[in-house]
């Protein structure tokens, strides 16, 4: 929790003790390291590419995602045009 003023954080610590700020920073290191290992593992997994694979990665992943979205937008209009498709 964020406190706007410092009196009512000294406040915060005098009656919940130090604990809660010690097990939120614990939290966010853990956190942080995972998100690190994450990020490492995905460039490390991404370095060995060609420039070939990684625009056929890209491709692919776009036209997957346009596809994605052109149901979803379909889905929309039958909903919208009460069920029959075109109409």
């Amino acid at each position: 929790m964020s406190y706007p003023y410092p009196q009512d954080r000294h406040r915060d610590r005098k009656e919940k003790g130090e604990q809660p700020y010690k097990d939120s920073k614990e939290a966010m290191a853990v956190s942080d390291a995972q998100l690190q290992a994450e990020a490492e593992a995905y460039g490390e997994a991404r370095a060995s590419e060609s420039e070939e694979e990684r625009t056929a990665r890209f491709e692919a992943e776009a036209a997957e995602r346009l596809r994605r979205v052109g149901g979803e937008v379909a889905a929309t209009a039958e909903d919208q045009s009460g069920g029959a498709p075109g109409g």
